[in-house]
């Protein structure tokens, strides 16, 4: 995992194209839209709603893609 995320924007832009989604197909799995993801990916939305689910559809640890605690490493993705 690169170590320039430092931002819940950085950290959810790496997330979902390492899951392979555009926003759009992220927004559409979590019940966003494509413009809230690119809000939380643009930096202008810096607590998003529905980060639970977002970070579970793209199979990662909440509070790492929040708040990047090292503590809460991101989870593998699932296969």
């Amino acid at each position: 995992m690169p170590e320039e995320l430092d931002t819940l924007a950085k950290r959810l832009t790496w997330a979902r194209t390492r899951k392979g989604l555009c926003q759009m197909e992220l927004g559409e799995l979590t019940g966003s839209s494509q413009s809230a993801i690119q809000k939380i990916e643009n930096g202008k939305s810096l607590r998003p709603r529905k980060i639970e689910t977002i970070a579970e559809v793209v199979g990662i640890n909440p509070a790492w893609l929040m708040f990047g605690e090292p503590w809460a490493k991101p989870k593998r993705p699932k296969t």
